[in-house]
């Protein structure tokens, strides 16, 4: 068996990351709620609702609040997780879901017209909704090939 580097992130980092991914996945199912669920019958949607914007503004200071957060993790456990073979699959596709996400939210305020905005909400709902799922596969083997599995 070989030995793995120890790459594991800072208990504060960790914890950081897994409150605002939630808080994130949270606000963003709470927009699409408001949104979408809570509208008037016969009411384009996405529509105006009182809680929507609220839900909007967690999840937007919420992002801020990630992207400085998953940015710490590439000082060094990227550059240590890349000689790590088994991880580089699941460290790329969180890496790219990030970055796509970034992407497609500033993607809303600078630069959709309004035959782009379905397809980046939508597109944006599938990768934050497929994040967590891709955090999870990389902590879970992370700790499988720490403990030699």
């Amino acid at each position: 068996m070989r030995h793995l580097p120890h790459n594991r992130l800072p208990r504060w980092l960790r914890r950081g990351i897994y409150a605002l991914t939630t808080l994130l996945l949270g606000s963003g199912i709470a927009w699409l709620g408001a949104a979408y669920l809570l509208a008037a019958p016969g009411e384009d949607t996405p529509a105006p609702h009182p809680w929507a914007g609220p839900a909007l503004a967690i999840h937007g200071i919420a992002a801020q609040a990630a992207l400085v957060a998953y940015a710490l993790v590439g000082q060094a456990h990227l550059r240590a997780g890349w000689r790590t073979v088994a991880q580089r699959r699941a460290g790329v596709g969180l890496a790219l879901a990030v970055l796509l996400l970034m992407s497609s939210g500033l993607g809303f305020y600078y630069g959709a017209n309004e035959a782009a905005l379905p397809w980046l909400r939508w597109s944006h709902v599938a990768i934050g909704t497929a994040l967590p799922v891709l955090l999870g596969w990389h902590v879970r083997r992370g700790r499988r090939l720490r403990q030699g599995a």
